[in-house]
């Protein structure tokens, strides 16, 4: 996949802030983020599986800042 195409698409997804979620407040998996960016209808097969991989970063990146914030929100109550 072009690099630029790439890059392009995931600074777009990074610009709407968080990515979407459930009713339970858990990110969407990687098929659904390709459907809720209608990524799955622009995209072919090769580039659509680039941007999975590159989702699936994104998603990662997500959960572990949210762990890291949680986890400093508890240190910072219990010192208060």
């Amino acid at each position: 996949m072009n690099i630029y195409k790439k890059r392009d698409i995931i600074d777009l997804i990074r610009k709407q802030g968080k990515l979407p979620t459930d009713q339970f407040g858990q990110i969407l998996p990687v098929n659904d983020l390709m459907s809720w960016f209608d990524l799955d209808k622009c995209l072919d097969a090769s580039e659509q599986e680039a941007i999975r991989v590159e989702l699936t970063g994104l998603v990662d990146a997500e959960e572990a800042m949210e762990k890291i914030r949680l986890m400093d929100q508890s240190r910072t109550n219990v010192s208060s």
